[in-house]
Order: C-alpha cells, then sequence, then structure tokens
C-alpha cells in the first residue's frame, strides 16, 4: 500500500479494523473505515473517514471517498462488505479479508490468518514479524494505540464471554488470575 492508496476496512472499530487503520494512516494511505455511527468518532480520531455500514452503502463509500477505493480490508465478514468491495476494486488482489476464508476463493479475493484455509506463505509469516515491529515503534512513539475494555478476574470468564457475544463491552477484554 503506499500513500496514494484509498483504503477501505470493514469493521474498522474492531481490533483488526482499528490496527488497519492506524497502519494505513502512519503511511500516508486516505483511510475508509465502516461502524456504527456511535463508534464514528473514535475513527475520526484514528485518523479515518467513517461510513456507516447497512442500505447504501456503495454510495456512502463513494461519496465519502476523495478518489477512488483502490484497496479493500474485510474484518466484516458480512455480504454487504464482500459486494461492495467487489463493486469498487476491480484488482481483487487488492481486496483481503480476515473472515470470508472459505470462500474468499470464490470471489478471488486474498484471506488471510484466521480468515483462511490456507497456511500463512512465508511472506505473509514475515509481513506479519514486520508488522509486530512497526505495532512496538508506533507505540512507543504514541503514534498507536490499543483499545482496552474492561478486566474481570478469571473467574469471571464466562461473563467476559458474555460481553463478548453482545457487543456490551468494546476494546479487549483482559482476564486476570
Amino acid at each position: 500500500m503506499t500513500a496514494e492508496d484509498v483504503l477501505l476496512v470493514h469493521a474498522g472499530s474492531g481490533a483488526v479494523g482499528q490496527a488497519a487503520v492506524q497502519f494505513a494512516v502512519a503511511g500516508g494511505a486516505t483511510v475508509i473505515a465502516t461502524a456504527s455511527p456511535a463508534r464514528h468518532d473514535q475513527l475520526r480520531e484514528l485518523g479515518a473517514i467513517p461510513v456507516a455500514y447497512g442500505d447504501g452503502l456503495l454510495h456512502r463509500v463513494r461519496a465519502a471517498a476523495p478518489s477512488p477505493v483502490t484497496v479493500v480490508l474485510d474484518c466484516a465478514g458480512t455480504d454487504e462488505a464482500i459486494e461492495t468491495s467487489l463493486a469498487l476494486v476491480a484488482d481483487r488482489d487488492r481486496i483481503a479479508t480476515i473472515v470470508r476464508g472459505p470462500d474468499a476463493a470464490d470471489f478471488g479475493i486474498r484471506a488471510f490468518s484466521g480468515g483462511s484455509p490456507e497456511p500463512l506463505t512465508p511472506q505473509e509469516l514475515a509481513w506479519r514479524a514486520e508488522a509486530l515491529q512497526k505495532t512496538v515503534d508506533l507505540l512507543a512513539a504514541g503514534d498507536f494505540t490499543i483499545e482496552l475494555g474492561p478486566e474481570l478476574p478469571l473467574a469471571e470468564a464466562a461473563r467476559a464471554h458474555d460481553l463478548m457475544e453482545t457487543g456490551a463491552a468494546s476494546g479487549k477484554i483482559i482476564l486476570v488470575p
């Protein structure tokens, strides 16, 4: 990705989406991120242009983009996200998902990590290692944040799971012994 790219991140307010937004912004790219309106201020703080998902998403993304979208990262996995991505970016090599691994090849797009039925390639493993160091460097410089959620005792793991499933907690839930 280059500074000339316009990246669309589906589910930009999730943990992976937030990281992708911050990496892309640090690299100079323009970022558009989908999320519920309640999370739009957070995305603006990270440097993204927020767009609400739902009916009319394609139109809203096109209206928000200062130039055509050139790269997409799907962290949502919805049909809406895939259809919007395919409508915006003709080069399928520039569309990736971390969620729709089992059917990504059917769309001609790439699947990464937990979303892929294939193991990571040596190049992808190298990218992962590079990203880890970049994350540490950005954190040290104060240019990267990780949204933390509630801290709960390990005995409340079931409650933590409920909070995740219902979306009642934002950020990473921390279980402590």
